[in-house]
């Protein structure tokens, strides 16, 4: 299948692409940020429910099977 096929050629050249979402919400009486992100490849959808947890999903990614620059 062309798409499986795509995916794996990118994720082997070390390229990613997401589509960031966010948003405020009101929580308890404060506001709050919320993100997603969409693999564009593979349509997958994940949420954040802060900005840290994206970062984490994203040092994640950049960081996986690499050794520390």
């Amino acid at each position: 299948m062309e798409l499986e096929h795509q995916e794996t050629s990118i994720g082997e050249m070390g390229y990613r692409s997401f589509l960031l979402r966010l948003w405020r919400v009101d929580t308890e009486g404060k506001r709050a940020w919320r993100f997603s992100l969409e693999n564009s490849v593979t349509g997958e959808r994940r949420g954040f429910a802060n900005l840290g947890e994206l970062l984490v999903f994203l040092l994640d990614e950049v960081c996986d099977g690499q050794d520390d620059d």
